[in-house]
């Protein structure tokens, strides 16, 4: 359309970008990342290139201490976050930031890590794709049932968005038992440790990394969405159950926390809570936006950058627009 291809020249041509730098510099952008795969990788480096040009990488530390009045950012500042620990990181994404001098936080899932399970929408789509049936109907919770048609690449992919959408909303207890459900249904056994390209760093590729500087955060034992646990026990042993195991696998503090999938309605007043008691510093939500000096430590939002081919949304997304 006319005016978008405007908008567009607007931004990229005429300025529109810098103007908006300008007048955003005294906001923070904490990026999000997950996986890194060698088709992103050429995506990768100009974003990182981009960043360096037109903002100022900081730590994730430093942002914490801005927020809470013990420091002061630089205008523009930014930083990246990767959520969930897959060894690709390892490979791909942590030696373009290093290259660029961008400070990255990574958030474990310290179970993922201790190799005791993996991530549970990992089992998901590897079911989806090694059964031979063709569609299927699941109930995932009483009343509640899917009709999932898994006869092509296309369908399969969208039948996976629909289980894992329906499967964040459901109690916690009930969605464990669903999966081994599902993969029994399927006729597929789920092995006990994931494909390679769908590993987890390992506890000492984690501390080889902090020692690189990388700071090493937790995203929980198991993975759960927070607000669907219903015992406080549970609450306690995926927050500050995960710190404890982390710091004693690791040997350093882990001041940082990632809500898994960090919507609004994944983090309850109670997970918030047990945050707060279990001593994290900060914790990054999946509400997206830029931050200001006087954000909610515990309620940071991010911006998603990390999977984004097209490199003029990218640097688009930066300043805060498509949030």
């Amino acid at each position: 359309m006319p005016w978008k291809r405007l908008t567009k020249g607007i931004l990229h041509q005429m300025g529109g970008l810098a103007a908006l730098r300008l007048l955003r510099r005294d906001k923070f952008g904490v990026l999000v990342f997950h996986e890194f795969d060698e088709v992103y990788a050429a995506s990768l480096e100009p974003i990182c290139e981009h960043i360096t040009s037109h903002f100022e990488p900081v730590s994730l530390a430093k942002i914490t201490a801005a927020i809470r009045g013990e420091a002061s950012l630089p205008p523009n500042a930014v930083t990246v976050t990767v959520d969930d620990g897959y060894r690709n990181f390892l490979t791909i994404g942590h030696p373009m930031f290093k290259k660029y001098r961008i400070p990255t936080t990574l958030y474990a899932v310290a179970s993922f890590a201790d190799g005791r399970l993996w991530l549970w929408t990992d089992q998901v789509a590897f079911v989806l794709e090694a059964t031979t049936k063709k569609a299927i109907s699941v109930e995932i919770e009483k009343g509640h049932v899917l009709d999932l048609d898994i006869s092509s690449a296309t369908t399969r992919s969208a039948s996976f968005f629909t289980l894992c959408e329906g499967l964040k909303m459901i109690p916690n207890q009930r969605r464990l038992e669903f999966l081994n459900d599902f993969a029994l249904l399927c006729g597929v056994e789920v092995p006990p440790q994931p494909p390679p390209h769908r590993a987890s760093l390992s506890w000492e590729e984690l501390r080889a990394l902090a020692a690189e500087g990388v700071e090493i955060g937790c995203h929980t034992d198991s993975h759960p969405i927070l607000s669907r646990l219903n015992d406080a026990a549970d609450l306690i042993r995926e927050t500050r159950g995960a710190k404890d195991l982390m710091e004693a696998r690791l040997k350093r503090k882990v001041d940082h926390f990632c809500y898994p999938n960090g919507r609004e309605i994944d983090i309850s007043e109670a997970a918030v809570a047990c945050v707060r008691e279990a001593g994290f510093r900060s914790a990054v939500t999946c509400t997206y936006g830029l931050n200001t000096a006087n954000a909610d430590p515990l309620r940071v939002r991010r911006l998603p950058v990390g999977g984004i081919t097209d490199f003029a949304y990218a640097t688009e997304t930066l300043v805060g627009i498509h949030c």
